[in-house]
């Protein structure tokens, strides 16, 4: 074990390119037998050219091996030099600190200041004498192997979608958890300018262009999308479709044919998006009956206010007789007032779906204090769910006149992984009024949201990016 991928050792990595400064190091070794297993990786320090420092026995034991180091007292010697201002003064790179058990001074006290004082000047702490071995081992490894040196020549280019493109292969390709192709490649020059109207008056809008659907039109621009995702190499994709009195059925029949002729190049679920509500009887009925037909039943709860919560268990109550999971768009409209997510997770466990539920977007938990996000999120954790988030989409929202935290328009993904909420990432729209821009790339998707969230761990996105673990698998409808 090593502490190879922290912050602080990475910095250490940094650090150790210059050549101007030396670089400090406190040993304080513990035991005799523990100073004998040292001995050698420290020898192999002292080839990053670093001045080391260290406690009275380990001092004299070093002077023992002909290693040159500086001895420094111990804090509760109260002495100087002494290990309390070189840490107060941040001159130290990396700490050492191997406890012996000795009750002859107050260890225990000074091994808590020690600590305290390298987490607050985020200097590097060791207390394991096998970590200690592992790390500066592996710290001289890499500065021999080259991997640490300024990589600026025109024969190793940065690309990090190459990075990340060469993890998706590793994980057997990448999962899009939300689109609506049913919608897609609906946008031309004509209509470009409706795009810029809001969310609610395009769902008005999309009733005048779905009564021009036909049969051969939802075939081919749902193969569309499908090729899209084929292409980037997606392997799992769901995608919602409408259901309501406008459309009828006509696009999740397309949708299901369109499933059926790529079954062997992907698998595709599909998803009943409610564009009109459940309230209304007329688009209740198409609803109820297309998500018979689907894998996933989707919610809407904004399409029905001022009842969401009445929308909510509809869906809800359907989804348990049914046999299915839910997908709910929540909290859209990057707004402090919005309480979706929270509603969501609270029915969720009022009607005993914990573990089959998932909330799309969930932007607005991001415009409210820290505290509340926190009590919001550790309620999504009890009821088990997990979070989509669309970037592109995220981002695209229209400001509003609301006093909140200073925020992107995207869900607050480090707080989501701090609580261990499940994170899974899609496309949205694509080419549509919705999105008249965004193309179905899952990597633009994930650059965007490792820039809108300042979150750059890109195994941890391509692991996001991958995960199929939202997938029902038990399902026999994509052959």
């Amino acid at each position: 074990m090593t502490l190879d991928n922290t912050t602080e050792i990475l910095t250490l990595n940094l650090k150790l390119l210059g050549h101007q400064t030396k670089k400090n190091i406190l040993i304080s070794a513990g035991h005799r037998d523990d100073k004998l297993r040292m001995l050698p990786a420290i020898r192999d320090l002292l080839k990053l050219d670093v001045s080391i420092f260290a406690t009275h026995g380990t001092s004299r034991f070093l002077n023992e091996n002909h290693i040159q180091n500086q001895e420094l007292y111990k804090i509760a010697d109260k002495k100087e030099p002494n290990i309390r201002s070189f840490l107060q003064d941040n001159r130290f790179d990396l700490v050492i600190n191997i406890l012996t058990g000795n009750y002859d001074y107050d260890e225990t006290t000074d091994s808590n200041l020690i600590r305290g004082l390298c987490i607050e000047n985020a200097i590097p702490l060791i207390t394991d004498v096998d970590v200690a071995i592992g790390t500066m081992g592996n710290l001289l490894r890499k500065h021999d192997e080259g991997f640490l040196k300024y990589k600026g020549g025109a024969s190793e280019l940065w690309n990090l979608q190459r990075e990340f493109l060469h993890l998706v292969r590793q994980s057997g390709g990448l999962a899009c958890y939300h689109a609506h192709f049913d919608k897609a490649y609906l946008i031309s020059m004509e209509n470009l300018k409706l795009s810029q109207v809001d969310m609610q008056k395009k769902w008005e809008l999309y009733k005048y262009l779905k009564e021009n659907y036909t049969h051969e039109d939802l075939i081919e621009r749902i193969s569309r999308g499908v090729e899209k995702m084929i292409h980037q190499g997606i392997t799992h994709c769901r995608t919602f479709i409408d259901a309501d009195s406008t459309v009828k059925l006509l696009p999740i029949q397309a949708a299901i044919e369109v499933r059926e002729r790529y079954k062997d190049r992907i698998y595709l679920e599909l998803a009943v998006q409610p564009l009109q509500g459940v309230i209304d009887k007329e688009s209740q009925k198409y609803f109820q009956q297309a998500c018979e037909l689907a894998d996933v039943i989707g919610g809407l709860p904004s399409r029905d206010r001022p009842t969401p919560e009445k929308h909510l268990d509809f869906i809800m109550t359907l989804a348990k007789d049914l046999d299915k999971t839910v997908d709910v768009h929540i909290d859209q409209e990057n707004n402090p007032d919005e309480n979706e997510t929270e509603l969501l997770a609270i029915k969720t466990i009022e009607h005993g779906m914990e573990g089959k539920v998932r909330g799309v977007h969930a932007i607005s938990i991001a415009a409210k204090s820290e505290r509340e996000q926190e009590r919001i999120i550790r309620l999504v954790k009890k009821a088990q769910m997990g979070i989509i988030i669309c970037p592109s989409a995220a981002m695209s929202m229209k400001q509003l006149d609301k006093v909140a935290p200073l925020h992107n328009s995207i869900t607050s993904l480090r707080k989501l992984i701090e609580y261990e909420v499940p994170v899974y990432l899609g496309v949205d729209n694509i080419h549509d009024l919705f999105m008249p821009v965004a193309d179905g790339d899952m990597w633009f998707e994930c650059r965007l949201m490792m820039e809108a969230c300042r979150f750059y761990d890109i195994e941890k996105v391509a692991q996001m990016a991958c995960d199929k673990s939202g997938f029902d698998l038990r399902s026999n409808t994509n052959g």
